[in-house]
Order: structure tokens, then sequence, then C-alpha cells
């Protein structure tokens, strides 16, 4: 608990008394690619929350369509469970394929033995084992997404930043996320809305350059839900915007009328 306190103060930004989702949520989110004179919707993010118990299990899935498979295709599956109280990890996979790139990993969560023991296996090579230290309070890619809806950003001053560590691979980096302040968006098909923006800086890799930040637009209201996405890549921009949402925790007031 002592560790856990100490990563919350490390990371700067608040959580919210109460965690913005629920059991049962479900949210959909188209995925535009954007280049040039070009801007086509090319495949679907979908996350999925179950309860049992003190922990949630979430699921992250993301698909390139079938037309665009043939430039590049991409099938990323993410799963995570993780504690109700806190959004501690516990466990989590990835499957992913890239293009050709794959890669397959497992890491459990040791909070008694201060550890995650990662399982690593890319392109099909035998796994590699390695254990973690838990000297912090590290997210995968799941509980990322969950803690960074948990922020509560109503006394956060414009410019303000935070440290979220984060497991990558088989290691951990630290992601730098600043407040950008309160914006109005137009979501695509869905209407305009009050939103809080903040960015994130990106993990150089197979898609993005280093040091380029991901922007993101959460609704200015209970359910912090996404409303709109922007990741810059090695060629043109990556969009996501809100599609669809089932079972919100609660009512939606950010919509503009």
């Amino acid at each position: 608990m002592a560790l856990f306190s100490l990563a919350l103060g490390a990371q700067g930004i608040p959580v919210c008394k109460e965690t913005p989702f629920q059991d049962g949520e479900k949210l959909e989110m188209v995925l535009m690619f954007k280049w040039g004179l070009v801007n086509t919707e090319v495949g679907s993010v979908a996350t999925s929350l179950e309860q049992d118990g003190d922990v949630f299990h979430a699921s992250c899935l993301l698909r390139t369509a079938p037309f665009f498979d043939a430039f590049y295709k991409m099938r990323e599956h993410f799963q995570s469970v993780f504690t109700v109280e806190g959004n501690r990890p516990l466990e989590a996979v990835r499957d992913t394929y890239q293009n050709g790139y794959t890669a397959n990993n497992f890491f459990q969560f040791d909070w008694d033995a201060g550890v995650v023991h990662a399982q690593t296996s890319y392109n099909g090579k035998d796994p590699d084992f390695k254990d973690i230290p838990l000297d912090c309070l590290p997210r995968d890619v799941v509980t990322l997404i969950y803690h960074f809806r948990d922020m509560d950003f109503s006394n956060v001053e414009v410019g303000e930043k935070a440290f979220v560590p984060c497991i990558v691979d088989d290691e951990v980096i630290t992601l730098r996320v600043t407040c950008q302040g309160k914006d109005d968006i137009k979501v695509r098909r869905q209407g305009k809305f009050h939103a809080n923006r903040f960015s994130c800086t990106v993990v150089s890799g197979h898609l993005f350059e280093g040091d380029q930040e991901v922007q993101v637009w959460v609704s200015d209201d209970g359910n912090h839900m996404p409303l709109a996405i922007m990741l810059p890549l090695r060629m043109g921009t990556m969009w996501l915007w809100l599609k669809k949402t089932e079972n919100l925790k609660y009512e939606v007031t950010s919509r503009i009328q």
C-alpha cells in the first residue's frame, strides 16, 4: 500500500473519487487514416469492461478493415485484469499482428514479491522470461487507457504535467502527460462535445516517431469517455473517433445542443 500511494503521488494529476466506468460498459471507436488528400476509415477499436468482485476484466481489440489489410494489416488484442480500487494491474495479455510483425506477451503483477513476471515472444520465436522490479505503479496498455479516463482535470492548470510509468514489451518506460485545458470538439457523426484535452508523449516504435505526442479528448462529464484521439505516424496521421457507447455509468451531459 505504501508503494501504491507513492506511485500515485508521483504521477502528478489526481484521480476521480468515483471511477467514471462500470461493469458492462462497451465503447467503439472508428479508426481514420489521414495522409495528404487521403482521409478514410480504415478500421475500428472496441473496448469492453466486466466486473468480477473486486477486479475488472477489460479487453481492447483493434482491427483494420479488409480493404486496408492489403496496405497495412493490424490485429491488436489487449486484455487486462486490474483492481476496481485504484486500477492496479494484476495480469495483462498482448496479442499483436502488425503487417507481418507479431508479439505475444503475458505479464503477471506479483505485488507481494514486488516484481512483474514478464513472458515475451516476437515473430514466433521462443518466449523470453524476465522479472521486472515493481518500484513504481506501471500500467499495461489497457489499464493505461482506464487510468487516463480516471484522471480528474477539474482543478488542474493548463500545462501541468504528470509522469505515468507504463510497461512496453519487457521494460518500464515513463509517459509524460500534459494538461491542455478544456476544449469543444466536433466528433465525427456524433455532434459537438465539451471536452478535456491532454497530450501524451509517444514512445518511438514500429509506427510512431520519437517525441511525437498523442492528443486525447475525453468528455467533460462523469463518464470521461474518449471522444477523439490523434496519433502521429511515420506517414500521415491516425484519428480515432467515438462511434458507439453502451452501458455508460453516468448520463452524457457534455454534448452541446
